[in-house]
């Protein structure tokens, strides 16, 4: 009876090819392509971050008429605007001066005279402004479209501008915010007082 020899059998070898090179190169892409679309999503995430400021409302608008005539007209707002808590200290110096603006139809018929005011930080606050306007600040037609909210349709619509001083570092100092159009309806059989009527107006940071 032979023996077999005690040599071990050899095993086939997988052939070896160029796929094998590339293997961890294509890993290596894959991931530095995952790394790079990380950092552009937190970076674009931090940007918005940095570049959002909170929204001010206002929550109260009086429109009162002071003296019309077929060719004279002076009037008056009151607003109160409604400063968000995480608006004073971190994006509003809590000390300065602000300005507001009237618009009608697109143009500026009033402007606040410059107020100052003092805030409270992380504390939700309330600020009073007034303005007065009158023929004189108006051109004809802006005039006679006022007159005829005020005597035949009984409601008139405005829009507003805002400038608040900015204490973020590298800024220009200035914070504008446009508000929405508000919906002023005067008090029935009256010609004189018109108040806020439908949502209260928003007013956002211009970027």
């Amino acid at each position: 009876m032979e023996k077999e020899a005690l040599v071990p059998k050899l095993t086939s070898l997988r052939p070896f090819t160029l796929k094998d090179d590339y293997v961890p190169f294509f890993i290596f892409i894959v991931v530095l392509l995952f790394l790079g679309v990380f950092t552009y999503v937190v970076y674009e995430q931090h940007k918005e971050e940095q570049n959002y400021v909170p929204n001010i409302t206002i929550p109260s608008i009086d429109f009162t008429v002071l003296n019309i005539t077929e060719t004279r007209l002076s009037v008056k707002w009151d607003l109160l605007l409604r400063i968000p808590r995480d608006l004073p200290g971190w994006y509003m110096c809590l000390k300065g001066n602000f300005q507001f603006s009237i618009i009608y139809k697109g143009v500026t018929i009033a402007t606040s005279f410059i107020e100052s005011y003092n805030l409270i930080p992380r504390w939700a606050q309330l600020i009073r402004v007034s303005s007065i306007a009158s023929e004189g600040d108006m051109d004809g037609v802006i005039l006679k479209d006022i007159m005829k909210d005020i005597k035949e349709i009984g409601e008139i619509r405005f829009g507003s501008r805002l400038i608040l001083p900015d204490c973020r570092y590298g800024t220009t100092g200035k914070m504008n915010y446009a508000c929405d159009v508000a919906m002023l309806r005067f008090e029935p059989g009256s010609q004189r007082n018109a108040t806020l009527f439908g949502n209260h107006p928003i007013c956002r940071y211009l970027r």
